[in-house]
């Protein structure tokens, strides 16, 4: 799966799961679906921050931000 289909993938995934968590019909699950959105949301950050160290490192440039965000995430 390339980059974009992935992070589609998963902010799709994400709006659905909080249109779902709204329904009546799942009254009382919103503990997993508010898990679930926060598990796929960290999941996307961490490709996001993987394809921006990727892209600096091959364009030469310091991977002064890479280590910034693993800092911050730590």
């Amino acid at each position: 799966m390339s980059f974009r289909d992935e992070c589609n993938y998963l902010g799709e995934r994400i709006i659905d799961l909080k249109k779902q968590m709204k329904s009546s019909f799942w009254k009382g699950w919103e503990d997993f679906f508010k898990d679930e959105i926060r598990t796929l949301e960290r999941k996307l950050y961490l490709i996001k921050e993987q394809e921006l160290c990727e892209q600096l490192t091959s364009t030469k440039t310091t991977n002064t931000i890479c280590q910034f965000l693993s800092i911050q995430e730590s």
